[in-house]
């Protein structure tokens, strides 16, 4: 069975996966009433394209877990590992774990030009300290965090392979050129395999971002608008997966294509949400760049013919 997933990314509602949340089981009802920047709902969405879902239907969607044998999923790979070494596939062993906060710096607005610098309770300088705090942090994350019960030194090592964190999104009131913003919210996106080591890294930057934010004598606020937990793949099917990937890439070229790369993924996919239903595998396509979310992204016809004969080469191992 070939299923479509809607709204994987969450642009519009800011709620990920919808559709694959919906069909394992784990969208919560109260979903059905989030509403998008024009404040229509998820439901009313739903029902201006004649689909009348209630919160008591909305449990009828789940699927059975012994109805299913399993999931995979076939994703461009979003990195440029596999353009890298010069194949056009990749078995995936796990999906990283990812945690979206809200940061809110709130200040003292005035004028630009007429209050002086040491009388200036400015948030934008505090947020740009609390980002370069958050890319040290990240970057170095064993000189920050301690060691005790809750951060271990393996789990310092395991974040050293996995862990990125960025911030996407910066606004300010009021914007203007001539007046010094009274606040100033930023997106942070955490993300890590290891999922106490992720809670280690938002604890510490939260901790810290109180600190600086009482020295600067600003007020600050973090919100966490998304959790999911790392996810890791079948090792079966990430193992046929590859094998499959071997035969076909051997078929279609003649030759040895040598070891397919098995890959770690920062992005999240559908395969989180169906995880919760049955076991999953992906499989991963070369792109260019590692470009995506973007007019720029770009696969090779000839690497989704490969990915296609791949997983026909799976199916046939099912057979």
């Amino acid at each position: 069975m070939v299923i479509a997933f809607s709204d994987e990314e969450g642009v519009r509602f800011q709620s990920t996966f919808l559709g694959s949340a919906a069909i394992a089981g784990i969208l919560p009802v109260s979903a059905l009433q989030v509403h998008d920047k024009n404040g229509v709902t998820v439901q009313g969405a739903l029902r201006a394209s004649s689909i009348e879902t209630t919160e008591e239907n909305l449990l009828q969607l789940k699927y059975e877990p012994e109805s299913v044998w399993g999931y995979v999923e076939v994703h461009i790979e979003q990195g440029p590992v596999l353009e890298n070494v010069g194949l056009p596939l990749g078995s995936v062993k796990g999906i990283a774990g990812q945690t979206r906060l809200k940061v809110t710096v709130k200040g003292t607005q005035g004028h630009a030009g007429t209050v002086p610098m040491n009388m200036r309770q400015d948030p934008m300088v505090a947020a740009a300290e609390l980002i370069v705090f958050l890319e040290s942090l990240c970057k170095q994350p064993d000189y920050y965090l301690s060691y005790d019960g809750q951060c271990t030194s393996s789990t310092v090592e395991s974040l050293a392979g996995s862990l990125v964190c960025t911030v996407g999104e910066i606004s300010t009131w009021p914007s203007a050129s001539n007046v010094i913003p009274g606040q100033v919210t930023f997106t942070v996106d955490v993300r890590a395999m290891d999922d106490s080591g992720r809670e280690a890294i938002i604890y510490e930057f939260s901790n810290r971002l109180y600190h600086m934010c009482d020295r600067r004598s600003v007020f600050c606020n973090v919100e966490r608008k998304h959790d999911a937990n790392a996810v890791v793949c079948d090792p079966g099917l990430s193992a046929q997966l590859k094998s499959a990937s071997y035969t076909a890439l051997k078929r279609i070229t003649g030759e040895d294509p040598g070891d397919v790369p098995v890959l770690m993924s920062g992005a999240g996919h559908d395969a989180m949400a169906m995880s919760h239903l049955t076991k999953v595998g992906m499989l991963f396509v070369r792109c260019r760049g590692g470009i995506s979310h973007s007019p720029a992204e770009h696969v090779l016809d000839d690497d989704v013919w490969a990915a296609g004969m791949a997983v026909l080469a799976f199916l046939e191992t099912l057979l």
